[in-house]
């Protein structure tokens, strides 16, 4: 099953954050492979953390969104597979 963005970004509370609504709930194992991406060099900026239990995860833009959701995507798709 492919996980994509499905809305988002959308402001939270707190200043510079965004969440991201998810295609589907994800799996145990997208879950793993999401935050492994996420601890690498490239994504730790984003502070990307995935909601449990829920198809939604929020991030810390970088200020230049768009970059942000093309890292974003790239991330999805990867731990997709």
């Amino acid at each position: 099953m492919t996980v994509r963005r499905y809305s988002g970004p959308t402001p939270t509370p707190v200043a510079g954050e965004y969440r991201i609504w998810l295609s589907d709930k994800p799996s145990e194992d997208f879950r793993r492979r999401f935050l492994e991406l996420a601890q690498t060099r490239e994504a730790t900026p984003l502070q990307l953390s995935l909601e449990k239990n829920a198809a939604s995860f929020t991030f810390v833009s970088s200020g230049d969104l768009r970059a942000d959701l093309v890292m974003i995507d790239l991330l999805l798709m990867e731990a997709s597979r």
